[in-house]
């Protein structure tokens, strides 16, 4: 081997071992990339984010927490009444990168400050006056009672029932999504509420950074009953001083009641005149006071809530005659007042 074959070989073993030293140095320097990037990961925390329509409104500690606040609003705007709870607004939840700039709340925290901004929806019986919904009531049963209570409170007293009670309207009771808050739980305020005569819809004036889910939230209103009561809103832009409907006319309840009472009654004694010449004439003289007499009339009353709009006598029926009454009649002349002079 010659001297020039040797340095040759010397040459590429160099070269081989650069090229080596070199590799392992790309791939030391990736892998202190790669452990930086894992430390720095790690020392990232992730948060669990909850949002309300798509916009963030809190982070709390993971999704068994966020569900847990979404369950906890649901219970609290429930509260004892039947049936599923819903939000009006659509809810998620997702990871996010806990940097500082956000606290991630406590369960209790989350709640209180996610109880402000959305609207727990039930399902509910809705008893509808001529086709507008008027008290959102627990259950179909529950709003039978009222409008059983209703129809109970205008019987009078002492009048004998003789066929079932009607409205004058048209009455219904239907299922609907409804507000937890507006859930009526006592007969009572349910009964109150129906009892409200026709009155005008109540007009809002819109004020300076109000929008349509703000002033539907206020007035008890979910967004599609605002536009159904001010249908040329949709899909415009509303703007200070704008008046808009926030309530319907309220519709009242006319119940329709028909009754059959007795009642016992005196029958006036007929007058007998007898003449006499003993009572001069124009004078006359009670000789028998006679005996009223007694009848039972039974008349059909309809009454529109407590007023009687109707009474028909049905049948009379005399019990007892009465006695005649004898008046003298007087028809004598009157004597002359004075006597004729003689000349």
């Amino acid at each position: 081997m010659t001297f020039d074959d040797r340095s040759a070989r010397a040459a590429s073993r160099v070269e081989g071992q650069l090229r080596f030293y070199k590799m392992a140095s790309v791939i030391l320097l990736a892998l202190v990339v790669l452990l930086a990037a894992v430390l720095i990961t790690g020392s990232r925390r992730n948060a669990r984010a909850i949002k309300i329509d798509g916009a963030l409104a809190c982070l709390v500690r993971d999704q068994r927490a966020a569900q847990r606040v979404h369950d906890e609003l649901l219970a609290q705007g429930r509260g004892t009444l039947p049936g599923e709870a819903s939000l009006e607004q659509q809810w998620s939840d997702e990871p996010w990168p806990v940097d500082g700039s956000r606290d991630v709340l406590g369960i209790r925290e989350a709640t209180e400050l996610l109880g402000e901004l959305v609207v727990v929806m039930v399902d509910a019986a809705t008893i509808e006056v001529d086709g507008h919904p008027t008290v959102n009531l627990p259950s179909k049963e529950f709003a039978q009672d009222v409008l059983d209570t209703i129809k109970h409170q205008y019987v009078p007293e002492g009048e004998k029932l003789i066929e079932g009670q009607t409205f004058l309207e048209d009455v219904k009771i239907t299922s609907r999504l409804a507000r937890a808050d507006s859930v009526l739980t006592e007969i009572a305020a349910a009964v109150e509420a129906l009892g409200t005569t026709k009155a005008e819809a109540e007009v809002y004036t819109v004020k300076p950074g109000e929008f349509v889910e703000k002033i539907s939230a206020d007035h008890g209103m979910t967004v599609q009953q605002f536009y159904d009561l001010n249908p040329e809103l949709r899909g415009n832009v509303i703007h200070p001083g704008d008046k808009v409907k926030v309530s319907r006319a309220l519709v009242g309840i006319t119940v329709k009641t028909v009754t059959e009472v007795s009642e016992t009654l005196d029958v006036p004694p007929e007058v007998e005149r007898v003449h006499t010449a003993t009572l001069q004439r124009g004078q006359t003289r009670v000789a028998s006071e006679g005996v009223p007499g007694k009848k039972v009339v039974t008349s059909l009353r309809t009454y529109h809530n407590a007023r009687l709009v109707e009474e028909k006598v049905r049948d009379t029926q005399t019990i007892e005659a009465p006695t005649l009454k004898k008046v003298m009649v007087g028809t004598a002349d009157a004597p002359p007042t004075g006597g004729a002079s003689e000349g």
